[in-house]
């Protein structure tokens, strides 16, 4: 390959570059929600890992809510418990409001037997004094 050619190459795929990565903020608001539900698809892919929640709701329906996470890479970095969040399990969720419907950035998951599975990541929730 030609250094012409090559830096073609470099330069057409740079700016496709520079959309691949967001910040929490610009898909997710400040407002914490808390969520109880029952996990019913998990996904540790790239470029995040995300799980669907089925939500009970007081009129006896249910609503599907998609939960963001970091990638699984970054999770397996801070030892994640990736056996604790599986198809299945009802927890009790906490994180921030999507700016699509129905979606959340992961905070921490409290699972049935007590333990809470976070991620250790600043953004998730804000901090508290």
């Amino acid at each position: 390959m030609s250094i012409k050619r090559l830096w073609f190459v470099v330069f057409a795929i740079l700016p496709l570059s520079a959309f691949a990565h967001h910040s929490v903020s610009y898909n997710f608001s400040e407002e914490i929600l808390e969520l109880e539900g029952t996990i019913t698809s998990v996904k540790w892919v790239n470029p995040h890992g995300s799980f669907l929640l089925k939500v009970p709701l007081e009129d006896g329906t249910t609503q599907e809510w998609l939960i963001e996470m970091l990638a699984k890479i970054a999770l397996q970095r801070q030892n994640f418990d990736f056996d604790a969040l599986q198809n299945g399990t009802k927890i009790k969720l906490t994180g921030r409001r999507g700016h699509r419907g129905h979606t959340m950035r992961f905070g921490e998951a409290t699972l049935p037997d007590g333990r809470v599975i976070k991620e250790r990541i600043p953004s998730a929730l804000p901090s508290t004094p």
